[in-house]
C-alpha cells in the first residue's frame, strides 16, 4: 500500500483505515466498517492490488497526488472516455517519465488510469468502462 501511495506521491493519513484479505483480493477498509463485514463478504472498500489500483481507489486517491499523473484537455478527456489512447498534443501539462499515470481533466477530476509510453497515453482504465459494459 505504502509503495502505490509512495509512486503517486501521495499523502494521506491512513489510521482509520485497515488493510484486509477477503477471498484472494485486498481491499482497504474504514476500521469501523470491519465489524459488518461477517459472513459471506465477496467484496468491500477499495480494491487494491500489488501495483495496481482500482478505478474507485485512484478517484480517491488523485487530489492527494503530487506525481505520476496527467492532465488533458476536453479533447483527450472525451477520447479517453470512450477508451482511446491520448497522444502527445492532447496532454495540458504532467509528468512526462514512461509508466503508469493518473489521468484528470482540466477541472482536476480524475478519469481513470493511463500508461505513458514516451509517445502514446494509453488509456489502461477510465470511468466509460462502466458503461460500456453495459451495451
Amino acid at each position: 500500500m505504502k509503495k502505490i501511495l509512495d509512486y503517486y506521491g501521495v499523502k494521506m493519513d491512513l489510521s482509520d483505515y485497515k488493510l484486509m484479505k477477503i477471498e484472494k483480493e485486498l481491499y482497504i477498509v474504514k476500521k469501523d466498517m470491519v465489524p459488518f463485514l461477517k459472513g459471506e463478504v465477496k467484496a468491500a472498500g477499495l480494491k487494491v492490488k500489488d501495483s495496481e489500483i482500482s478505478l474507485e481507489f485512484a478517484f480517491k486517491i488523485a487530489r492527494y497526488a503530487t506525481k505520476n499523473k496527467v492532465i488533458i484537455n476536453e479533447r483527450g478527456e472525451t477520447l479517453f472516455l470512450y477508451g482511446r489512447d491520448i497522444f502527445r498534443n492532447n496532454i495540458i501539462r504532467g509528468d512526462l517519465k514512461k509508466g503508469k499515470k493518473l489521468t484528470l481533466n482540466s477541472k482536476n477530476e480524475c478519469l481513470g488510469i493511463g500508461f505513458w509510453d514516451g509517445k502514446i497515453l494509453k488509456n489502461v482504465k477510465d470511468r466509460g468502462m462502466f458503461l460500456r459494459v453495459l451495451d
